[in-house]
């Protein structure tokens, strides 16, 4: 029997690797909900939908069509507390509720160092954090739904932690950051992620659970820097002292993010400006802090991605990437 499943956030990062997997198994048929039509041309074979996804009514009426339902929302603070709260009332009204899985996030437990386990305590320190916090508690007042804790997703069509890295390495903006990058690197190649998610609906007894996902032996951010510069052909690897994160983040972050704002006002792309270094990823490449992924691996029977294969993808992808952009 096909389950149709219903991906909210399709067109993003983990939404499209997730539809693409399922419409390739034998066992699942996506239903994918973005915010962006379908680019080019001919038949798809995929069945799509254009919603707001924090639209109840919506929600309802789409949900009518599906036996299971994968939140991959991404966004605004607002805009992920606000869906998640649409979609755990729209599910609960259906005649057969369907179980839910939501990506929630290892910011959840915010400025903690450590192993930590999915009993710990969660504390997110900043809008985000406390967004997800919110959403999961809604999730919690629904028998249904699954909770997914992922730590560092990068891989293919990553924005955030492949493409906007490998630029930082290339420009040699980043590199062995010494002290300064010593923190825990709780990394979770995509496609892992989207094994995890299959396995929570195809597995029986899932429904309630919550599941770190991230490497068992994760690298530190060291350790992943400079083996993703060394695999993108950005040696010799940069060494970047205290005083020069210093300048990035302090000096050199607010004038940037002013220009990336600006050319996105304007209608312009800001993708051959330098990206802004945020100080907040300061505190993330300092912070011990471990996931516990012990029941994600017994119960989700998870075989991890090694850090070079990941890194090979990852890197083939910004290559290509990259030459379509100068073509």
């Amino acid at each position: 029997m096909t389950v149709r499943v219903l991906v909210l956030g399709a067109d993003g990062f983990i939404g499209s690797h997730l539809v693409g997997s399922l419409a390739a198994s034998d066992w699942a048929s996506p239903i994918a909900c973005g915010h962006r039509a379908r680019a080019g041309g001919g038949a798809d074979p995929i069945a799509r939908l254009q919603f707001d996804a924090t639209n109840e009514s919506a929600l309802y009426q789409a949900l009518q069509t599906a036996d299971a339902v994968v939140n991959c929302i991404a966004g605004s603070a607002r805009t992920i507390a606000d869906g998640a709260r649409a979609l755990v009332a729209a599910a609960a009204r259906q005649s057969r509720p369907p179980p839910l899985v939501h990506l929630s996030s290892m910011a959840v437990y915010g400025n903690v160092t450590g192993l930590v386990a999915e009993s710990a305590p969660l504390r997110g320190e900043d809008a985000y954090a406390q967004a997800k916090i919110a959403a999961e508690a809604n999730c919690g007042h629904y028998s249904r739904a699954i909770v997914l804790r992922p730590g560092i997703v990068y891989g293919p069509r990553s924005r955030q932690w492949t493409e906007r890295v490998a630029r930082w390495l290339l420009a040699h903006r980043l590199g062995d950051l010494g002290a300064a990058g010593d923190g825990c690197c709780n990394l979770v190649y995509v496609a892992d992620l989207v094994t995890a998610i299959a396995q929570c609906l195809h597995l029986p007894g899932m429904v309630g659970q919550v599941f770190n996902l991230a490497m068992p032996q994760p690298p530190t951010w060291n350790e992943y820097f400079v083996g993703f510069a060394r695999t993108l052909g950005a040696v010799p690897v940069a060494r970047i002292g205290r005083r020069r994160l210093k300048l990035e983040t302090k000096l050199l972050a607010p004038p940037l993010k002013v220009a990336e704002i600006l050319c996105r006002k304007a209608g312009m792309s800001a993708l051959r400006l330098p990206e802004a270094m945020p100080p907040s990823l300061l505190r993330l490449w300092q912070q011990d802090i471990r996931l516990d992924v012990t029941r994600a691996g017994q119960l989700l029977q998870l075989r991890w991605t090694a850090l070079d294969d990941g890194l090979r993808q990852a890197a083939r992808w910004c290559n290509q990437r990259a030459d379509a952009l100068n073509s």
